[in-house]
């Protein structure tokens, strides 16, 4: 068996080596290297807790190369390039992206090259509290007064450069009060200004605010009864069958609040003492301080008979 095996064993060992060479061809056709590229995210890594990175970019490109089968089963989502920001000072900084591919796979190319530094600027990081301002946006008519404003929250944190953060002025929130006749609210997204109104770069904590305004109408107009009181008694044996009073009602004019409150307007009082007969003339309304009307005086009939016997 032997001398079989050691007869003509150099075609033997060449097409041992072809069979090899067949098989790679074949599982290389069967799961070809294929180059895919992917957008993947930025991480800054081990920056001072001190210190703050707005402008490192966010994604770069990675191209890759590996077996279809491996590209196939890897999850892209894992994906992760990084900067190293443990040398860092305030102020420009070079720093290298990296990024590690996965097991089976082989890096090709990143993009911005991790070869080459980039540069990012390094602030110190600083945070404060400051009050919320209504700005508004437009003007109430005339007859519009402002009887309270309620903002929540009324004060917020700004955070970030410390630059930046020393530079607000003032947090605001813009509210378009044109038109507006009732009560009302408002959510609007705040913003930081400097002292000149320009908007800062700086992160607000809550980034919304809400206001509740309260008005009140200078004139508001209401029509109501008019009521007539009487002083003293009539006789005995007599009584009072009826009052009234020309115009029987009235409108009046004031603040909403005041207005609000008001359910009739009264004459001064009719002195029925004594009386046996119909009395009327001319009397004055007792309009209440703050309201206001055409009509200052009515005619009152006040109309007295004998009881029934």
């Amino acid at each position: 068996m032997m001398i079989h095996l050691k007869r003509n064993w150099p075609a033997k060992l060449l097409s041992l080596l072809a069979a090899i060479v067949m098989w790679f061809f074949i599982m290389r056709d069967q799961n070809p290297v294929m180059e895919v590229t992917y957008t993947v995210p930025v991480q800054v890594q081990n920056l001072n807790s001190g210190y703050i990175v707005e402008d490192a970019p966010d994604t770069v490109r990675v191209v890759l190369t590996g077996p279809r089968d491996t590209i196939i089963s890897m999850k892209s989502d894992n994906l992760r390039a990084y900067i190293d920001a443990s040398g860092v000072k305030p102020g420009q900084n070079n720093v290298t992206i990296n990024f590690t591919p996965p097991a089976g796979m082989n890096l090709v190319e990143v993009k911005p090259d991790t070869i080459t530094n980039i540069t990012i600027n390094v602030d110190e990081y600083a945070e404060r509290k400051v009050p919320v301002e209504i700005v508004p946006i437009g003007k109430f008519s005339d007859d519009i007064a402002l009887k309270s404003v309620t903002i929540v929250p009324k004060e917020v944190t700004v955070s970030g450069r410390k630059q930046q953060v020393n530079t607000v002025s003032k947090v605001v929130m813009k509210v378009n009060v044109a038109g507006q006749t009732k009560n009302f609210s408002a959510v609007s997204t705040l913003e930081a200004w400097d002292i000149a109104g320009n908007v800062l770069d700086v992160h607000i904590n809550p980034n919304q605010g809400q206001v509740q305004y309260e008005l009140n109408l200078l004139r508001k107009n209401k029509a109501v009864p008019i009521t007539v009181p009487t002083v003293g008694t009539v006789p005995e044996g007599y009584e009072v069958k009826a009052i009234s009073a020309t115009p029987t009602q009235l409108t009046v004019t004031g603040r909403e609040e005041l207005i609000d409150t008001i359910t009739d307007i009264q004459t001064e009082p009719v002195d029925i003492s004594g009386a046996t007969e119909i009395i009327q003339g001319t009397y004055n309304l007792v309009l209440p301080s703050g309201i206001n009307s055409n009509t200052s005086t009515v005619r009152v009939k006040v109309e007295i008979q004998k009881k029934a016997t």
